[in-house]
């Protein structure tokens, strides 16, 4: 599962795709992901239209009421913000392992999430 920053580079071109994509693996986000991507400003339409193509081409994982338990449960327990709360309790929920740059966003949780940095 992705989190948002690694979509950015991915974007930007400043993570390669080889980094991050492996044969025989499935890829997704949580919705709060596609929120966030979607959500910014972009600076032209040819950035914005990359993104929503590379986004229709993962699964989009809605809130569920097991992700919102979760995610209540791991606030609970740390200080975490909401969002990054909700990304691991997305990956959490569905045994995904987390491809993120922000280790340290999710350090202080108390899981089973494996966290990975392609950088």
């Amino acid at each position: 599962m992705f989190d948002t920053n690694i979509i950015i580079y991915l974007s930007k071109k400043l993570l390669a795709t080889e980094k991050v994509f492996f044969e025989n693996a499935s890829y997704s986000i949580s919705i709060i992901s596609k929120m966030e991507l979607l959500g910014y400003a972009f600076k032209d339409d040819k950035e914005e239209k990359f993104l929503i193509e590379f986004i229709d081409s993962l699964n989009v994982i809605p809130l569920t009421d097991e992700i919102v338990d979760t995610t209540i449960k791991l606030r609970k327990l740390t200080k975490v913000k909401l969002p990054d709360a909700i990304i691991y309790a997305t990956a959490q929920v569905f045994n995904a392992k987390l491809i993120t740059n922000n280790i340290a966003d999710f350090y202080k949780i108390t899981g089973n999430v494996e966290l990975i940095n392609p950088l």
